[in-house]
């Protein structure tokens, strides 16, 4: 019977998979928490947490990370910070095996080289549980974890008690989507529909809004993503200007007199159909790209968090 990915990377070691998609427990004694889904899915993070001990390692660590990147072409990123060890790696269908053999190795080196186990928060040789602070896993002890909570439970309160303005916070969002309709028109003129440029559309209004209002809430992330979507018509519109200035200026119009027109064009069922086909498709690029960043940008505004140990 075919191994699954989590049977894998388990081998024969005390991990357990808790929460869902993440594998944890220890292996020789160190720390291991490997999370699948990272990046959009794309990736999987491999962390182990270790210090060095007494005595000099023969081997150094960053001889060692750096034989791994080059040893392993899935692997984007190898990093020690002096208390942990994490992997980036994109997922394959051998990616269970291939951490497998990742975590052997680290744990041998480990071993080999004396490091000793420790907390991936403040490197302390103490107790520790998997943890998790806004969805970033890590082994932590009681006194770190504890912190942390305390620290976002503070920046809650402060965000909360800030005060908005919701004209200025419009002015800005308008400034910040405006960005972004500049770069959808340029990409509209090399042929592509980009989710890129309503992303950065809605990123910099939402930037934009908090720069000049003081705070972003509900009210906030509505108004700026209306205004992103009037924007995105524009840009449309402009680069429809553009492209029938380009067939009529040897007629001696201007860039104005083609956005003038556009009215009158839009009565052929052709250009209307194709227009309105782009806009609707950028908008779904726009809502597909920027979801997770808008959700990410208001969580961190309200000061609001999400913690929990395994």
């Amino acid at each position: 019977m075919k191994q699954s990915f989590a049977e894998q990377i388990k081998g024969n070691d005390p991990l357990i998979e808790k929460p869902k998609n993440v594998i944890q427990g220890t292996i020789s004694g160190y720390p291991v928490n490997v999370v699948f889904g990272v990046n959009g899915g794309a990736f999987w993070r491999i962390v182990v947490d270790a210090k060095q001990g007494q005595n000099p390692p023969g081997y150094l660590m960053d001889g060692f990370l750096a034989e791994m990147r080059s040893g392993v072409k899935k692997v984007t990123k190898a990093s020690y910070d002096g208390k942990r060890i994490e992997i980036l790696m994109r997922s394959s269908g051998k990616a269970g095996l291939q951490i497998r053999d990742i975590l052997d190795h680290i744990a041998a080196y480990l071993t080999q080289n004396g490091y000793v186990p420790c907390c991936g928060c403040c490197g302390e040789e103490v107790p520790v549980t998997l943890s998790s602070i806004n969805g970033c896993m890590d082994f932590m002890c009681d006194g770190c974890y504890g912190g942390l909570c305390n620290n976002l439970e503070i920046n809650k309160q402060q965000m909360k008690e800030r005060k908005g303005n919701i004209v200025t916070g419009i002015v800005g969002a308008l400034l910040g989507a405006l960005l972004g309709g500049v770069l959808w028109v340029i990409i509209y003129q090399l042929g592509y529909i980009a989710g890129i440029a309503g992303l950065v559309a809605a990123v910099c209004a939402l930037k934009g809004y908090e720069k000049f209002g003081g705070k972003i809430n509900v009210a906030g992330v509505v108004v700026s993503l209306a205004i992103v979507a009037v924007v995105i018509y524009f840009a449309q519109n402009v680069g429809l200007a553009l492209e029938i200035y380009r067939e009529f200026k040897e007629y001696d119009i201007t860039f104005f007199d083609a956005y003038r027109s556009i009215p009158e064009f839009m009565t052929y069922p052709e250009i209307s159909g194709m227009f309105y086909k782009d806009l609707i498709v950028g908008y779904g690029l726009t809502a597909i790209a920027s979801f997770a960043t808008v959700r990410s940008m208001f969580q961190n505004s309200t000061g609001n968090y999400k913690t929990g140990r395994y």
